[in-house]
């Protein structure tokens, strides 16, 4: 269904008012990001801020939305990926990678939006909306691992659960991308090569599950580059810029 004008010119506003949340945090840390300030860097007065974001932290759930949105849909790319099932979820862990680099600030946002007491502050709406796009990703991973069984590929240990395939595969995505973002003077991040320590630790992983075929067996590293080259160029032609 499409937007009335009225509509329209509310929803561009507010993307408006998010890229510039996205600049201050960006500049100034998250302890920074005000209400307050937006208004004050902003066109609008403080009654139409407040008429989009309740708080601070609506606003940054409002970001949190926009980064998983953006997340998914670079998934769904991943996914036409040429390749067998495990060369897909090696093409989604890129794709999750290649976001964190190219919108760091957003893909930390998505974990602030985590912090206690957060939601208590937030409208309704935006955290059913939150739930929802949260609820596809869970969704989405569960399917992967589910195809991966049905296909022979991997096997299920009867101790584990997928749930807990997925949030180990999340986990490791997650804490691998978000060091190398923020613990760059670490010696031991510093001793490892960025553009492999990915593809490495997820490898290490999907080996531990059993999941087929091996890293002895299959060169993933070449899948890496084909997923770089084939889906993702234009994306890493931005980034190089």
């Amino acid at each position: 269904m499409s937007l009335s004008k009225s509509e329209q010119k509310k929803a561009d506003r507010e993307q408006e008012l998010l890229d510039l949340a996205v600049s201050i945090l960006k500049d100034e840390g998250f302890a920074a990001l005000s209400l307050e300030k937006l208004t004050a860097q902003s066109s609008y007065s403080k009654g139409t801020i407040y008429n989009h974001f309740s708080s601070k932290e609506d606003c940054l759930l409002a970001l949190s939305i926009r980064a998983i949105g953006s997340i998914m849909e670079m998934f769904m790319r991943a996914l036409q990926f040429d390749g067998c099932l495990r060369e897909k979820a090696v093409a989604i862990h890129y794709a999750y990678q290649l976001y964190a680099r190219l919108e760091p600030t957003l893909f930390m946002t998505v974990l602030n939006s985590k912090a206690p007491g957060m939601r208590d502050k937030t409208s309704l709406e935006r955290g059913d909306l939150l739930d929802s796009l949260e609820a596809k990703i869970n969704s989405f991973s569960d399917q992967m691992f589910r195809n991966a069984i049905a296909n022979g590929d991997l096997e299920l240990p009867p101790h584990l659960s997928i749930e807990t395939l997925y949030f180990s595969n999340w986990a490791m995505s997650f804490g691998t991308n978000a060091l190398m973002m923020t613990a760059p003077e670490s010696k031991l991040v510093n001793s490892l090569n960025p553009n492999t320590l990915l593809l490495q630790n997820i490898s290490i992983l999907m080996d531990g599950m059993n999941w087929k075929p091996l890293s002895k067996d299959w060169d993933y590293q070449k899948t890496w580059q084909r997923v770089e080259t084939e889906i993702f160029a234009e994306d890493v032609r931005l980034l190089s810029q």
